[in-house]
């Protein structure tokens, strides 16, 4: 197992709008975002926790919080614990691009 990037570790907001070719685009959630109801968004942390973030009654993130791996530098495998939100998302991703401003992931 590797470490993904640093970039990584952070608390990142899906712009929807910007998805491409199968390719999701998340924006630093401290930034400023287009108005827009319900995102959703993933935060990845160090420590090998991830928060998988989802639109609550009131559009005010709720998260399921799982364990991420790092199978290669690019990949990012999800477990979620039994019974948690997480059913029917993705359980990795390919980590297509990853700066400071942006993070492009590829559901696999």
């Amino acid at each position: 197992m590797t470490a993904p990037p640093a970039a990584l570790f952070r608390r990142w907001v899906h712009v929807r709008e910007e998805d491409a070719g199968g390719v999701r685009v998340y924006r630093p959630a401290d930034r400023p975002l287009p108005p827009a109801r319900g995102r959703d968004g993933i935060e990845f942390r160090p420590d090998g926790t991830f928060a998988d973030l989802r639109p609550g009654p009131t559009d005010a993130p709720v998260a399921s919080v799982g364990r991420w791996t790092a199978p290669s530098r690019s990949r990012v495998a999800l477990t979620y614990p039994p019974g948690a939100r997480g059913a029917g998302a993705p359980t990795g991703y390919e980590i297509v691009e990853v700066t400071p401003d942006v993070l492009r992931l590829r559901p696999t």
